[in-house]
């Protein structure tokens, strides 16, 4: 294993991640694969995925401080005055705490390196209404979509008759989210009727939703129909990592709604050229997550979304082949990095790989294509540098709490998806 690096400051690199879940555990898996570093994970509670590892620490902060922007700021001080003689990273994978990084950089930028874009093109890429328009001036594709605000009832109630039903509604920017999960808001919500909608909407009025939201087409299909496309943008501006993966199950309990939990590694060019044109015509830099889906009705790309951050699921890429924390290393050094994207082709689970069976891929020969990768299937909480028997317990009875919740939330695939 290589020794950790010494970029020019001098300094050893630290990894400090923020989050208790899976990427969490995953963004320190890829540090440690990478130069053997021990990453510091700062996190709001202890939980299954970071407990008892060898691979990072931890350090618990009050709840509510990765939401709130000064209680954030005060604690990046603090690590920076603990850590003077370190090298710091900041990791961060929720669009609060990215948003708070971009806004801050010239703050932070003298203790910390900040993989993320500016304040402009990090607000940009979290505008699901901006982002669409970007897409479409670029010659690209994105679902059709209106923008409600729920203030003004007889304006949505005028917008949505002329919206075609079945519909996904969003919050217009995920950091709206959190604020309003307790009166019913969701990542993504399908609604299949206009009544329904109407309904819904008057409801989450009531009770003091203010946040704008987008009504979007449903794309029909089910998982298999969604891809995701991650990379890194170096301070170049240059892509220097971009990777695709086919989803061949999402998952469906609402609180997980719109992730992946089980993805074959497949390589397509197009998807990664063209997440490479979304990505520099909005100015990123660093770590990036897209969702797509490839419209059966005509074959088209539609896209989705654009996350100015690393996604749940990015381990997927380092089953492909692609290793993000070199990409975010060489530019951290100055260094011009060897463009990476998929060279080998696997599957990453974060749900018992069992499950890419005959009840939810029905199309036989992607059933095929996902029986032979199941050789090379990889669960990023399985590492062997930091297996032991608490590790592996916890595991093996995650795995079976996962088959539980796909029995209940999502029993047969659907053709909607949801």
């Amino acid at each position: 294993m290589n020794a950790t690096p010494v970029p020019p400051s001098g300094k050893k690199i630290l990894p400090v991640v923020f989050g208790y879940d899976i990427a969490a555990y995953s963004f320190a898996r890829i540090f440690h694969e990478a130069i053997g570093v021990r990453s510091l994970v700062v996190a709001e509670a202890a939980r299954g995925p970071i407990n008892d590892s060898r691979i990072l620490g931890v350090r618990l902060v009050p709840e509510g401080t990765c939401e709130d922007e000064s209680a954030f700021l005060a604690t990046l001080d603090s690590i920076a005055r603990e850590h003077a003689d370190e090298r710091l990273v900041l990791l961060v994978n929720t669009d609060e705490a990215v948003e708070f990084a971009a806004k801050n950089r010239s703050r932070l930028q003298r203790d910390w390196f900040l993989p993320y874009g500016s304040q402009a093109a990090v607000e940009t890429a979290n505008s699901k209404a901006a982002m669409a328009g970007i897409v479409t001036a670029i010659g690209l594709s994105a679902p059709a979509r209106t923008r409600i605000d729920l203030e003004d009832p007889d304006a949505w109630k005028r917008e949505l008759k002329g919206v075609r039903f079945p519909v996904v509604v969003k919050p217009e920017r995920g950091s709206d989210l959190g604020a309003y999960w307790n009166q019913g808001l969701r990542k993504v919500l399908p609604i299949p009727t206009r009544p329904q909608a109407y309904e819904t909407f008057e409801r989450w009025r009531r009770g003091g939703v203010r946040a704008p939201l987008i009504v979007q087409e449903l794309i029909p299909g089910d998982d298999t129909v969604q891809w995701v496309v991650n990379g890194y943008v170096d301070s170049r501006g240059e892509v220097t990592a971009c990777g695709s993966g086919r989803v061949l199950l999402g998952l469906h309990q609402p609180e997980y709604l719109g992730n992946a939990g089980i993805v074959l590694t497949e390589h397509a060019p197009d998807l990664v050229e063209q997440a490479g044109r979304i990505v520099t015509t909005v100015g990123l830099r660093g770590f990036f997550s897209m969702d797509v889906k490839i419209d059966p009705r005509d074959g088209v790309p539609r896209w989705l979304d654009l996350n100015p951050r690393i996604g749940r699921g990015h381990y997927y890429l380092k089953v492909a082949g692609v290793d993000l924390a070199s990409a975010m290393l060489a530019d951290m050094e100055g260094r011009e990095g060897v463009y990476q994207t998929n060279s080998r082709e696997g599957l990453f689970c974060i749900v018992p790989a069992g499950l890419a069976n005959r009840r939810y891929i029905r199309d036989p020969e992607l059933r095929r294509r996902a029986r032979r990768a199941r050789r090379r299937a990889v669960n990023p909480l399985a590492y062997g540098a930091d297996r032991n028997i608490r590790r592996t317990f916890y595991r093996l009875a995650n795995g079976l709490n996962q088959r539980r919740r796909m029995r209940a939330w999502y029993p047969r695939p659907t053709d909607s998806g949801f």
